[in-house]
């Protein structure tokens, strides 16, 4: 399970640094990312990631990912890398 965290906090640094680069996201997108970002590493940080077990987390990533896979290749891509990560973690 460690090298699955140790994937997720990687992933968590690329996402950060594209929501850094990206400055055309729409604000209600931006948000509901940084949302996400936060409870991952807040369960991280616990090390409790039984907590992210909840399907709605992994929906929104969906949901935002395909919103806006044509407009922000790079981001959609982390998004997609996160959601790989977690399924592999069985979450």
């Amino acid at each position: 399970m460690s090298e699955h965290i140790d994937k997720l906090r990687a992933t968590l640094e690329e996402l950060q640094d594209e929501l850094h680069e990206i400055e055309t996201l729409d604000p209600q997108t931006r948000e509901m990312l940084e949302e996400a970002k936060v409870e991952l590493e807040h369960a991280l940080h616990r090390e409790e990631t039984e907590t992210l077990e909840s399907h709605s987390l992994i929906d929104r990533l969906q949901t935002a990912g395909e919103d806006f896979s044509e407009s922000h290749p790079g981001l959609s891509r982390v998004v997609g890398n996160l959601i790989d990560v977690l399924g592999q973690m069985g979450i």
